[in-house]
């Protein structure tokens, strides 16, 4: 089987899966925070965090899901486009209150890896 560099870049999202559930800041993983900043009411970043995890579970569906049916590429760069663009927005949202932790560079190593590939995926017109 012919694996294509999209299917790879969607894989690449198992990177910020896997650091969601590492511990991102207070040694807490992404549910426990989006609990505690429910808890303390501030579901913008709640939300934030579990969009994030969300995108990046539909973008690895998607990998799953190209190897057998044809999926436009429209929908992948929407799924990266949501994705980072959380992540971004929770980065904004902290402003320094959270010291970082392994799971959020580990998120970061995903979101850089899954655009890069998917720009060299798109460059070779790769379908």
């Amino acid at each position: 089987m012919n694996v294509s560099l999209r299917v790879i870049a969607k894989f690449c999202f198992l990177l910020v899966i896997i650091g969601f559930l590492m511990p991102i800041a207070c040694d807490m993983n992404g549910f426990k925070l989006a609990d505690t900043f429910m808890q303390m009411d501030n579901a913008k970043v709640a939300m934030l965090l579990y969009v994030l995890f969300a995108s990046a579970l539909a973008g690895l569906v998607i990998g799953v899901l190209i190897m057998k049916i044809k999926i436009p590429v429209t929908v992948d760069w929407l799924v990266i486009i949501v994705c980072i663009g959380s992540g971004i927005m929770l980065l904004l949202e902290n402003s320094g209150d959270l010291k970082l932790q392994s799971g959020a560079y580990m998120m970061a190593a995903g979101f850089i890896l899954t655009l890069l590939v998917q720009i060299i995926s798109t460059v070779k017109k790769e379908a």
